[in-house]
């Protein structure tokens, strides 16, 4: 994606919210590309939460401007979020109803405004207005159980039943805060590939979660939220390429090879307790680095060049460890 000029479905401008003397969200300004998985991360009271709510209309924000889909909000709400499918926070549901009664339910709820969309010809232009709730249920897992009452579903069944709302009409844009919670390690998986195969088919997802190694699977661009301030906002790779990639080297003297690295090139080998070397890499090459071993006799059994994780990248740029819930 690099290089094109991608449509902004989410875009906000000194977005600001503040709860009398606490700033929640300090000038917040997102670029969400179409297309594009974009993970919103940020430590524990960071903001994310806040943000996503104002982006959806439901709390307004102290300043600032706000565009989903290329409507204001929350001037505009009702007319952005025909297409916006959302999951925020905690699920709430109609726990005596059975899932497809709850999702019947709720299609007739959005299906006015749809109605109205498709006739002005400004969105959802061809889009269902009797979604297939069986296909809804089975694209979330819960094809076998969507007879039985939400009362007696667990947390992360209750978080498929949501995805399940959000999916019941085609999105342009899905906006999901934690969609993980509650979920046992199979059921992070499914929702990894459900958000990837949605992504492959268009749709745009914007999504918080607190698993760093979901969201580097997951995600085409990230922004990094800290103390309500955005911090970085980019491409993966650029906020992983903002730390050194490293070497990890493994020989058969471990210490002449040191002393060699870092006389020849100025590199600061580390020895980890593995036995191994462990260096920044400098702009050395890794060609470079064998020939110097290998040409001064020592034997070599491993070179690799490590590039940094998600997690490195977030605790060097905000300082915190990777709870980022």
């Amino acid at each position: 994606m690099k290089g094109q000029a991608l449509a902004e479905l989410i875009s906000t401008s000194g977005l600001t919210k503040s709860y009398g003397d606490k700033l929640a969200v300090d000038a917040v300004g997102l670029a969400v590309p179409e297309g594009s998985v974009y993970g919103f991360l940020g430590p524990n009271g960071s903001g994310k939460t806040t943000t996503i709510r104002m982006l959806l209309g439901l709390i307004f924000p102290s300043a600032g401007e706000i565009e989903v889909l290329g409507h204001p909000v929350p001037k505009e709400t009702t007319r952005a979020l025909v297409d916006v499918g959302a999951v925020v926070e905690g699920p709430g549901l109609y726990s005596t109803l059975s899932a497809r009664r709850y999702l019947q339910r709720m299609s007739r709820y959005g299906r006015g405004e749809r109605r109205r969309s498709i006739v002005s010809g400004s969105q959802g232009d061809a889009a269902a207005l009797a979604p297939d709730i069986t296909a809804v249920l089975d694209m979330v897992g819960l094809g076998k159980v969507g007879n039985r009452r939400v009362k007696a579903y667990s947390l992360g069944m209750k978080q498929r039943l949501s995805l399940a709302n959000a999916l019941l009409y085609p999105r342009r844009l899905l906006i999901l805060d934690e969609p993980t919670n509650g979920m046992d390690p199979q059921g992070i998986v499914e929702m990894r590939e459900l958000i990837l195969r949605l992504a492959a088919q268009g749709t745009t997802v914007f999504v918080s979660s607190h698993i760093l190694s979901e969201i580097e699977q997951l995600c085409t661009h990230v922004g990094v939220i800290q103390h309500g301030r955005l911090l970085f906002q980019g491409e993966m790779g650029d906020l992983r390429g903002q730390l050194p990639a490293r070497f990890t080297v493994g020989t058969t003297d471990q210490v002449a090879a040191g002393e060699l690295l870092r006389s020849r090139f100025g590199l600061q080998p580390h020895m980890e307790e593995s036995g191994l070397l462990t260096m920044d890499r400098a702009g050395v090459s890794i060609e470079e680095i064998a020939a110097a071993v290998v040409g001064a006799g020592i034997g070599l059994y491993r070179l690799a060049e490590d590039r940094p994780t998600l997690e490195e990248a977030f605790v060097a740029l905000t300082g915190e460890a990777s709870d980022v819930s």
